[in-house]
């Protein structure tokens, strides 16, 4: 059984945009039996020597399966879609696409709007907020429209199935969801919502809240 080590607490803040719901929200679409190990983050116990030892650079999430670790949230996605085959596409040309969105969505979409996240949550009363604000949120809204023109002709990123690019993306987008930057991408709103609205999401941030007190 893969054992998932997520937030068992967290800042108030964070609860709903961190990286381990992506790992559950993926567990739960491919029906996979998972156990979580809970760490505290209220505390640090992610930066702490004993979890350093199963991921180095004191990040969440991480797993195990049968001796194996691995961290990275968008490398784990890609390992259990390896080992069920399924969330990802069976042709090479797809398979490309799918990782070239969920590169977009990590490499990207991810810093800028987590950034605007930061600012927004934690750093709005510094000096520098404003204009750091500004310039993510200008980046922002370069490339979420052509996302949105995209989304209006298809229903998930890499054609008609959904699949861990979609899971990244949709999770990405979260970071924004308390700004009107999706407001002005109505296909893109609808994108993320309808990827919301899947039972295996639904399960996920359901037990995810209940973990965590919200």
């Amino acid at each position: 059984m893969i054992t998932v080590y997520g937030f068992g607490k967290i800042v108030p803040f964070a609860k709903g945009v961190t990286r381990d719901l992506r790992v559950f929200w993926a567990l739960e679409e491919v029906g996979l039996a998972y156990r979580i190990h809970p760490i505290d983050g209220t505390q640090g116990e992610q930066r702490g020597e004993a979890y350093r030892q199963v991921n180095p650079f004191g990040l969440i999430p991480a797993i195990e399966d049968d001796g194996f670790t691995l961290y990275e949230s968008g490398a784990i996605l890609s390992y259990i879609a390896d080992k069920t085959g399924k969330l990802a596409p069976k042709d090479a040309k797809t398979r490309a696409l799918a990782a070239q969105w969920s590169l977009a969505a990590l490499n990207t979409l991810e810093p800028p709007l987590l950034q605007i996240f930061a600012v927004d949550k934690i750093f709005s009363d510094q000096p520098w907020a404003a204009s750091l604000r500004a310039a993510r949120v200008e980046q922002a809204q370069r490339w979420l429209p052509m996302l949105d023109v995209m989304l209006g002709k298809q229903p998930y990123l890499a054609g008609a199935e959904f699949g861990t690019a979609d899971i990244l993306m949709a999770s990405v987008l979260r970071f924004v969801q308390h700004t009107d930057l999706l407001s002005a991408t109505p296909y893109l709103a609808v994108y993320k919502a309808r990827c919301e609205k899947r039972p295996a999401f639904e399960k996920a941030l359901s037990d995810y809240n209940t973990r965590l007190g919200g």
